[in-house]
């Protein structure tokens, strides 16, 4: 397996780096496996542990949506996207985020999260039980960090203060409206259910993302 790393930014010119151990990202997972689709690179590399596998893989990307979604995570191609030993998916590269994204800030990337068929075949599918496990933690997961906005949008409030970061080129008034206002604190608990579940059916096969990854093989060689 590959070892990539996090950066953890602490200021315009430092950070921390940490290491990801035992790791491959999806793409060059799928180069190892030409012509295999991303569910059946599970079957042949977890064969012995695959319920375990997929089990992680739809915990942890019910996390990672959530994540994708409140902070505006962008450029989500797959070799950004890892896979570890476990199966669990970690995102790499937090360069566009909150108010910036690739291609001098097209905002092409608006779907909620990404969950394309490769993503939704690992769960076996729209009508699984494993999908909607998915979908079950998601809604949970969202409402569990809704009664934590404020913590949530302290932590980006803090590092705003002189800032010179990309991703908070719209400024603080911007940045921090838009990231309250995705949490549906004004909603009713039964209402913002059905706000998440938009953001599910918005977020499967969209179109732009599938045009973004089409974009990232044809012109990057991603997978």
């Amino acid at each position: 397996m590959e070892r990539d790393s996090i950066v953890l930014v602490t200021s315009s010119t430092n950070g921390f780096l940490e290491f990801i151990h035992d790791s491959i990202s999806v793409d060059a997972m799928k180069k190892l496996y030409p012509g295999k689709t991303l569910a059946d690179i599970f079957r042949v590399a977890f064969a012995d542990r695959l319920f375990e596998a997929k089990k992680n893989f739809i915990e942890s990307s019910a996390a990672y949506s959530l994540v994708v979604y409140f902070l505006q995570v962008k450029d989500r191609h797959n070799g950004n996207l890892m896979l570890l030993t476990s199966g669990h998916v970690v995102h790499i590269d937090f360069g566009f985020m909150l108010s910036n994204s690739p291609g001098g800030n097209m905002a092409f990337e608006n779907s909620p999260f990404k969950l394309t068929q490769e993503i939704l075949d690992v769960m076996d599918g729209e009508c699984s039980e494993q999908y909607e496990y998915f979908r079950t933690l998601l809604i949970r997961g969202f409402l569990e960090a809704r009664k934590h906005m404020d913590r949530i949008v302290l932590q980006v409030r803090m590092m705003l203060t002189g800032s010179k970061m990309p991703c908070f080129r719209e400024g603080a008034d911007f940045v921090l409206s838009t990231l309250q206002d995705r949490f549906f604190c004004n909603l009713t608990e039964e209402a913002c259910i059905e706000k998440i579940v938009e953001l599910i059916d918005t977020s499967v096969n969209n179109w732009r993302t599938i045009q973004y990854d089409n974009y990232q093989r044809l012109v990057n060689g991603i997978l």
